[in-house]
């Protein structure tokens, strides 16, 4: 897959433009052509599937910041509804453990809340 290609695929996955002028760091070229160029372009999962997956991943991991961005993107998607992240949050908390649901059920609450926002602010301008 080119770079232009994995681009395209960070920005879907992702949901947001990569800004103009960006010069990626030896690990941001490296996460878009392995993670997005190589892993995400792969058949076998769909889109929903894969979200689901990172989504466990890194809520496991303890990952905040990659949490916040792929429960923003999820969301943004529609792949998964918040009805949908609601049960995965319950799921999540049997399986990596109470705290850690809780947490993700902070960061689901907090992004929602944002898109709403940003999307009240779209229509008032």
């Amino acid at each position: 897959m080119s770079r232009s290609d994995a681009e395209e695929t960070i920005q879907r996955v992702m949901t947001v433009k990569l800004p103009d002028g960006y010069t990626p760091t030896p690990l941001d070229e490296e996460a878009r052509d392995f993670v997005y160029g190589k892993v995400w372009a792969r058949p076998g999962l769909s889109n929903r599937d894969r979200r689901l997956v990172t989504l466990a991943c890194v809520s496991a991991a303890g990952a905040p910041e990659a949490l916040e961005d792929h429960v923003r993107a999820t969301l943004n998607s529609g792949d998964l509804t918040l009805a949908e992240l609601e049960e995965f949050t319950l799921h999540t908390a049997v399986y990596s453990g109470w705290p850690k649901a809780r947490h993700l059920q902070g960061v689901i609450q907090k992004e929602w809340a944002r898109i709403q926002q940003e999307s009240d602010d779209d229509i008032e301008s």
